[in-house]
């Protein structure tokens, strides 16, 4: 079963016979002088693609300004987003507050396209916005709580501890703050559970 991406859910069928004629099939075969010579033509072509790709992006570095446009930051962006993996899509998303939406996915269940999610607001960024979304991307997987130490606090050495330094942010306070927020809003659930059961009581 695929368990992160768009696929999530869907379930992929595997051969584990040892003796199947398909999957575990051995073969003798061997290619005549004609097939050998058509495979070394085709691996040819394929170490002429690969390198001509490395010549054409050694020489997109070198002519690349020294302040990055903003269809090269989108381009950046959007790459760098697509490989955060499912969890930091989610917490991305989060951060930012963007209206996260459930759609049919191809396999019958329903899913979060994150990927046209943020598509759709990169597009919208100004040069200042994207240079802020490539940072916030790059901090997202230090929110992560090991679920073996939940109460595990931010490490300073972290790269969210470090910007959080950087930026004279108080990170002791702030988790304080939510520590507070979060019991009142314990208790006052307790309350209206006990309300709702005295009521039922009389």
């Amino acid at each position: 079963m695929v368990i992160d991406g768009p696929e999530t859910g869907k379930l992929l069928h595997v051969c584990r016979d040892e003796k199947c004629p398909v999957h575990a099939k051995a073969t003798r075969y061997q290619p005549s002088p004609q097939e050998r010579a058509e495979s070394a033509k085709e691996a040819l072509a394929e170490r002429i693609e690969k390198l001509a790709g490395f010549r054409i992006l050694n020489a997109i570095r070198k002519k690349l300004p020294p302040a990055l446009s903003c269809p090269d930051l989108k381009l950046a962006a959007r790459d760098y987003f697509e490989r955060l993996g499912h969890e930091n899509h989610r917490r991305v998303c989060r951060v930012y507050g963007w209206e996260v939406k459930k759609t049919k996915a191809a396999w019958g269940g329903s899913t979060v396209d994150y990927k046209a999610i943020a598509q759709k607001a990169v597009r919208e960024m100004s040069t200042q916005e994207l240079q802020h979304f490539l940072v916030v991307c790059a901090l997202a997987s230090d929110l992560y709580c090991p679920g073996y130490n939940p109460r595990q606090a931010l490490a300073r050495d972290s790269n969210l501890g470090q910007a959080a330094a950087r930026c004279k942010i108080d990170t002791a306070k702030l988790s304080t703050m939510v520590r507070e927020e979060l019991s009142k809003r314990r208790e006052g659930t307790s309350l209206k559970k006990n309300k709702t059961i005295k009521r039922k009581s009389k």
